[in-house]
């Protein structure tokens, strides 16, 4: 006979716990007790329940408030099947039958006496947190050890970015508490059920196997599980069968913190924690640790995944993207510069840097902010020319849902995006007056308030400045304020142009050739001595990101084993630099050449803006605006 108790009310309603035929079961909301009621007006140990000569008899266990059999406050009492136990405010309903309520197993062959899976205990699994029920009551000494234990999981799980280290950390520290004989993690397939993937000990991984109804409960369900597992009978050496042996197994999944997607799809379990006994019972609070355990792995589980999605993806752009990461050259010139950085580097103020579009003056915002203190946290890159000027200050300083149209929701700014960080501002002198008042008012140390909003915000920001403009032409013509131009040129660096870095463009250009040869897979090819002649004889109006793009171009184009002349996209007819050709300029001022380079790549490419801003080494939005600025017709 299978004797067991069914919870009748409370939040735990309809749980039930098979009474093992020898020892005593304790009940009560210690952690100790093998049925765990989360009832405050429970003692530790409330009562006892045992096998007696045939018949089960429940104790008192010194309570305070007593223990009650249909109503009848009782010492001592025999059980029989539908007899109501009270303890507290929970009932408990006593049963005895010849089975165990079970769930199906599907994989019965229907020759052998099919195994038998009790579910002992299941319970919905709160998202992103510890199971309320576990804590109910008041704290003893085991609860306090078992929260220590999670405090220094959770210290663990923060310091770690691997995701297997992270699952094997909690995999032991269950092991340990739990006493298990076999623990794992199931990670979901993609027939939808769950398979063991990490398992202590390594051998051991098929006894973690989940019938699938049980993986209906875990994967699909987001419940937590507590089985009691029966093998299924076998025939000895004399044709008589034999009975399998019971064991305990209990099961969390790892639920995601958003349940659904985007469009409204459920979001499949991280993975389960499985714990597995093979000779004795788990009790309460093991199960309800096993569900700490998973929410907090779950919450790690995922950050670790997002960041090492990141990472790659962030790798891909890294190498997608050559000299993204260092300033390229040894000439007299850039040694100056790179002297200067790592002295500006360590100082507060802020940083001005002055040079032609295409010369690299981001990469100099990032030599700046990994030397200086800063460097391990965030740099915020910001093209300002490329930004709508009525939404300069909502970008920059950021706005409150409703503060003009279109503003559906809150928007953070860029200047809280980079606070404690580095916030580069390329292009500054295109900003609004409105939105210069305001980073003036930044630099100054004030709090600014984003637009529409009522709660003023402080910030700590280094910012780093850029432009190929004449800022302090600018400030004569009214078109940038003169105070905000001395609170940004605290330090001043000037990145020299390409032409004045004759010793770095054959490093550069073979810098360039390495780098998209790997990445076009023709790792063959061969820079002609004509056309090496040619690049390093060229101006580079355009300069580092025109040499660059001259260079994938080539790499792309060329159709022999080596790049010729006839391959590189400079068609200019003074490839030479000779000075004496210097005298035949009829101007030298460099908008005027500005405007017929814009004009003479428009006609080259038919007036389509995003090819001319190719040929021109510019950003396209830097190109629309020019044309705007000197009115040229398309």
């Amino acid at each position: 006979m299978h004797a067991y108790l069914t919870v009748l009310n409370g939040p735990r309603a309809g749980i039930q716990f098979p009474l093992p035929p020898r020892g005593e079961t304790l009940m009560g909301r210690g952690g100790s007790c093998q049925v765990a009621l989360p009832d405050p007006i429970c003692s530790r140990v409330h009562a006892r329940i045992a096998a007696d000569e045939g018949r089960w008899v429940v104790r008192d266990g010194g309570s305070r408030n007593g223990t009650y059999v249909n109503g009848q406050k009782v010492t001592e009492a025999a059980l029989g099947d539908g007899h109501v136990l009270r303890i507290g405010t929970t009932e408990l309903e006593f049963h005895q039958s010849e089975q165990p309520p079970t769930a199906d197993d599907q994989t019965y062959d229907g020759v052998a006496p099919p195994a038998r899976e009790t579910i002992v205990h299941e319970a919905p699994v709160a998202t992103g947190g510890v199971d309320e029920h576990s804590l109910d009551g008041l704290p003893n000494a085991e609860q306090v050890k078992e929260l220590m234990l999670l405090y220094q999981l959770c210290i663990k799980l923060l310091g770690a970015g691997n995701p297997n280290q992270l699952v094997e950390w909690s995999l032991d520290l269950l092991k340990a508490r739990t006493g298990a004989s076999v623990v794992g993690f199931l990670a979901p397939s993609d027939e939808g059920d769950l398979r063991a993937k990490i398992v202590l000990p390594a051998e051991a991984t098929e006894k973690l196997a989940l019938s699938p109804n049980l993986s209906e409960l875990v994967a699909s369900q987001g419940n937590a599980v507590w089985v009691a597992n029966q093998e299924a009978p076998s025939v000895d050496g004399s044709g008589s069968w034999k009975i399998g042996a019971f064991a305990d197994a209990i099961c969390a999944p790892l639920l995601p913190k958003r349940p659904a997607d985007a469009d409204g799809r459920a979001v499949r379990p991280l993975g389960a924690l499985h714990a597995y006994l093979e000779d004795g019972r788990f009790r309460q609070s093991d199960f309800d640790f096993l569900i700490s355990v998973a929410n907090l792995l779950a919450v790690s589980l995922a950050r670790a995944l997002e960041f090492t999605t990141l990472r790659w993806s962030y790798d891909r752009l890294k190498a997608a993207a050559p000299g993204y990461d260092g300033l390229i050259g040894e000439s007299e010139p850039m040694l100056e510069l790179k002297s200067k950085i790592a002295r500006v580097a360590t100082a507060r103020g802020s940083v001005l840097v002055r040079g032609e579009s295409g010369a690299g003056k981001e990469l100099v915002a990032r030599a700046i902010h990994r030397a200086s203190p800063r460097a391990d946290r965030v740099m915020v890159s910001v093209n300002c020319a490329a930004i709508p000027h009525d939404l300069m200050e909502s970008q920059l300083f950021g706005h409150k849902a409703g503060s003009f149209t279109g503003a559906e929701r809150d928007h953070i700014g860029y200047f809280q995006q980079a606070d404690t960080g580095t916030l580069f501002l390329d292009e500054v002198g295109e900003m609004t007056p409105a939105g210069q008042a305001k980073l003036l008012r930044v630099l100054e140390g004030h709090p600014f308030l984003p637009v529409g909003g009522t709660k003023e915000v402080k910030v700590d920001v280094r910012v780093v400045a850029a432009t190929n403009q004449d800022l302090q032409d600018y400030v004569r013509q009214g078109k940038f304020r003169e105070d905000l131009y001395y609170r940004l040129s605290v330090f001043e660096l000037r990145l020299p142009p390409l032409r004045e870095r004759d010793a770095d463009i054959e490093l550069l250009v073979d810098f360039f050739f390495d780098h998209f040869k790997s990445e076009h897979g023709r790792p063959g090819l061969r820079l002609g001595d004509a056309a090496r002649e040619r690049l390093l004889g060229y101006h580079w109006p355009g300069n580092v990101r025109q040499l660059r793009n001259v260079i994938d171009s080539a790499v792309v184009m060329a159709t022999g084993d080596h790049i010729e002349p006839s391959d590189l996209a400079l068609h200019d007819a003074s490839s030479a630099r000779n000075k004496k050709e210097d005298t035949l300029l009829d101007s030298l001022r460099v908008d005027e050449w500005e405007q017929k380079l814009i004009v003479e790549a428009l006609a080259r490419t038919r007036g389509a803006v995003p090819e001319a801003a190719k040929l021109l080494g510019m950003g396209r939005a830097t190109l629309y605006r020019k044309i705007d600025q000197y009115g040229i017709e398309r």
